[in-house]
């Protein structure tokens, strides 16, 4: 099975999994991760930002790392990091078994990618879901 999914399947994902931790969640307001980060709140998910450099971003409180996470405190992982760092990830993301990796427009790295697919963990990379969000969704 191919652990790469479209858009409709990782919006039907995240649509009914309202935990995520967002790699890199910059606390700039003209960051784009500030920006999806914002949106993401304002349609009701709980977000945790992963940035050693800041223990609240909008509001939230957040971890140093992915390491500082248990399963069961997320349900999705957003990654806004530069694609040669996603590797460095791998094993919290394998530890930590989300129900989604969704990397940012430009997070792309072909070797992480195949160590999600071979821990059979669903992903979806070089798309922003705040430019995907289905409006009429409930």
């Amino acid at each position: 099975m191919n652990m790469a999914l479209d858009v409709d399947e990782a919006l039907e994902i995240i649509r009914y999994n309202k935990r995520v931790a967002i790699v890199g969640l910059s606390p700039r307001p003209d960051r784009p991760s500030f920006q999806v980060a914002q949106f993401l709140l304002q349609k009701g998910f709980s977000i945790i930002p992963v940035n050693p450099a800041h223990k609240k971003i909008l509001d939230q409180t957040g971890v140093a790392s992915l390491a500082d996470l248990e399963p069961d405190d997320v349900d999705w992982v957003d990654f806004f990091v530069g694609p040669g760092r996603l590797p460095d990830f791998a094993n919290d993301i394998i530890r930590l078994s989300p129900k989604l990796v969704w990397c940012q427009i430009g997070v792309v790295n072909p070797r992480f990618n195949q160590r999600l697919e071979n821990a059979r963990i669903p992903f979806i990379a070089d798309v922003c879901p705040k430019m995907e969000w289905k409006e009429n969704w409930p």
